[in-house]
């Protein structure tokens, strides 16, 4: 039995850019000297990883190769939106086929997160997903959570972590939520 599951997101590229500059960083954290540019910069992309991850959204552009099985009946949401340009999309009846269709017999359904409706089995689709520009609430949430990993920079007990206030402000951007 075919069920909608994802088997396999490959990120092609990292992202050209992030979604805070350093110096807009360092203005939020009121840092006027360049010795710690490289930390910052660092905790830059890592807020982005943990918030994307939580939220199941990309915060800024990049390109993905999902691989799915698709039951042919119900839409399967694509993951980490918002999805742009699909790009590149192959089927196989059985996933140790031998024989890769390249086609676009399928429907998307949305705007930003989108849905995919296509025949029974496995596929590929290649796809820009992410904000080109992340709204406002995003952004402060990465200004908010690498002040917070600044602050608490070296307490291991806290490596990692997502500050709670960020969750709580951006929980309507969570696409792991029940509704």
């Amino acid at each position: 039995m075919i069920r909608n599951r994802i088997k396999d997101v490959v990120e092609l590229a990292a992202p050209a850019q992030e979604p805070v500059s350093l110096q807009e960083v360092k203005d939020f954290l009121r840092v006027s000297f360049a010795d710690d540019d490289a930390v910052i910069s660092g905790m830059i992309t890592g807020a982005r990883q943990l918030l994307e991850k939580r939220l199941n959204i990309f915060l800024a552009v990049r390109s993905l190769k999902v691989t799915f099985s698709h039951d042919g009946c119900s839409a399967i949401a694509l993951p980490y939106g918002p999805v742009g340009n699909i790009t590149a999309s192959t089927f196989k009846y059985d996933l140790d086929d031998t024989l890769t269709i390249t086609t676009s017999t399928y429907t998307i359904i949305g705007d930003q997160f989108k849905q995919f409706k296509g025949a029974a089995g496995w596929w590929t689709i290649t796809y820009d997903a992410g904000y080109v520009t992340a709204p406002e609430a995003l952004r402060q949430g990465v200004l908010k959570q690498v002040a917070w990993m600044y602050e608490n920079r070296g307490d291991t007990a806290k490596t990692g972590q997502l500050n709670t206030d960020v969750l709580y402000m951006l929980a309507g951007y969570d696409k792991n939520a029940w509704i």
